[in-house]
């Protein structure tokens, strides 16, 4: 368990988030040391991408008066906003700006793409695993699922009178995605995928996303 602060925000990062990283880079497989230090790049730059897109959440949210606090875990991060008293478009704005800062990141590595090309392979591997993980991720995060970002943003333009159809919405959504994703043998995506639609059929909380209150 590691704690430190950034911007006077605490930060906590769980040895399971290492453990999930480990495994979406392909710790399953990595056999050899060149494999292990591809391994410990996707990491380093997961961990990165994670810590920018929490702090988007956390400073909006700091700007609209909450006190932010922030948490890696096994399945990705959380941001808390105690003392959050938003009004739904903020609401809105502050789910947003996670993905909105992994976006804005993923441009800048993509324009240091085209300045750095023929330099070391791990920076240009290290480049790559930006890219994907903050144009790509960010896009999966829109998704309409609980706890992403997508599901909430749809929890609140719908209401929290309807959350119970943000539910199902996010349900069907997983259980598609997570049949996907067996079918093309991404196991450990399709492990997560089943737990997301686990969690909206049984309408119940799960760690993350933004977490108010």
């Amino acid at each position: 368990m590691i704690k430190f602060s950034l911007f006077r925000i605490p930060i906590l990062v769980e040895g399971w988030f290492w453990l999930t990283c480990v495994l979406l880079g392909g710790g399953f497989a990595a056999q050899t040391p060149e494999a292990w230090i591809r391994v410990a790049v996707w990491a380093l730059v997961v961990f990165v991408s994670v810590i920018v897109h929490e702090l988007g959440h956390a400073l909006s949210g700091k700007y609209f008066g909450a006190d932010p606090a922030i948490k890696l875990h096994g399945f990705g991060g959380s941001t808390f906003l105690p003392a959050g008293g938003f009004s739904r478009v903020q609401n809105i704005l502050v789910t947003a700006a996670g993905p909105g800062a992994g976006f804005l990141l993923g441009l800048i590595i993509w324009g240091l793409d085209r300045a750095v090309r023929g330099e070391p392979e791990l920076l240009t591997l290290a480049i790559r695993y930006g890219i994907y993980v903050n144009i790509l991720w960010s896009l999966l995060n829109l998704l309409p699922i609980l706890p992403l970002d997508g599901g909430q943003i749809l929890r609140d333009l719908l209401g929290t009178r309807r959350e119970s159809l943000t539910a199902r919405i996010g349900f069907v959504t997983a259980t598609v995605l997570c049949v996907w994703t067996l079918s093309a043998e991404y196991y450990f995506s399709a492990f997560m995928l089943a737990m997301l639609a686990y969690h909206n059929f049984r309408q119940e909380p799960m760690e993350g996303g933004v977490i108010r209150g």
